[in-house]
């Protein structure tokens, strides 16, 4: 059997990016970012996956504008050779819902047996992307799976995820989607030369209109209103000892 795997990865601010918040509540972010972490796992899980099913076809997606794009061309650099943006910067301000239309409408044409997803994005950490698009097709979804393995004849991949304290091996059927924890993989430093080769490669876009989706549905249902600081933590107070401690608690009424 031959697989048919799709990798959905995400482009985010990175880490040590410079970021301000306005009084407007506007956001302000440097213009440094990188591929998600969680999504290069389940890039590097898909490629380990080839190793031992040569055959096998993976196509990575991504929504968005340019940025997206250049959370692909790492994909390629890392070793995948199909790659395809869905629909453009207008989708930047979309919500979870609003991705996951777009990638299940993409995925009912490619028809995956494995959808490979960092378990949560590296910006606002929703984990939100991978259940939908499990929920929009009607298949079964393992989450922060920590081991996969791939049985294409038999049709079936078993995986291992934690969940509550406790690690559990799960057994399912083609399709299915499956979102990667650390451990699954290890993603490695791509070549210079498949870097230089994904910067000059021409990525397919592939807009809302050819893929059927609605601009309501496409931008979802949550609006973002602003952003804003935390609140200003006190200054902490050190005490020498518990007797010093009893009088500053005393002094200040809690006691």
């Amino acid at each position: 059997m031959s697989l048919k795997i799709a990798v959905l990865i995400k482009q985010v601010p990175d880490h040590e990016a410079i970021v301000q918040i306005g009084a407007d509540g506007t956001l302000d972010i440097e213009d440094r970012y990188v591929c998600s972490f969680f999504d290069e796992i389940a890039i590097e899980a898909a490629l380990d996956i080839r190793k031992a099913h040569a055959d096998a076809e993976i196509l990575a997606l991504s929504v968005g504008g340019k940025r997206s794009v250049e959370s692909l061309r790492r994909a390629m650099a890392m070793g995948l050779d199909q790659v395809e943006q869905l629909g453009d910067d207008s989708m930047d301000g979309a919500d979870g819902l609003g991705v996951a239309s777009l990638i299940a409408a993409r995925l009912k044409t490619f028809n995956p047996d494995l959808v490979l997803a960092g378990k949560q994005a590296g910006d606002d950490d929703m984990g939100a992307v991978g259940p939908m698009v499990s929920g929009l097709m009607g298949i079964p979804l393992v989450n922060a799976a920590t081991a996969i393995d791939v049985d294409a004849d038999g049709g079936k991949v078993r995986m291992t995820h934690s969940m509550n304290g406790e690690t559990w091996t799960v057994e399912s059927g083609f399709p299915v989607v499956v979102t990667a924890q650390k451990g699954l993989a290890e993603p490695h430093v791509p070549v210079v030369m498949r870097v230089m080769k994904a910067m000059r490669a021409k990525i397919i876009n592939t807009s809302t209109e050819d893929l059927g989706v609605s601009a309501a549905d496409s931008t979802g249902r949550l609006k973002r209103l602003g952003y804003y600081s935390p609140p200003t933590r006190p200054q902490v107070q050190m005490v020498g000892d518990v007797n010093e401690l009893v009088a500053v608690l005393a002094q200040r009424g809690v006691i």
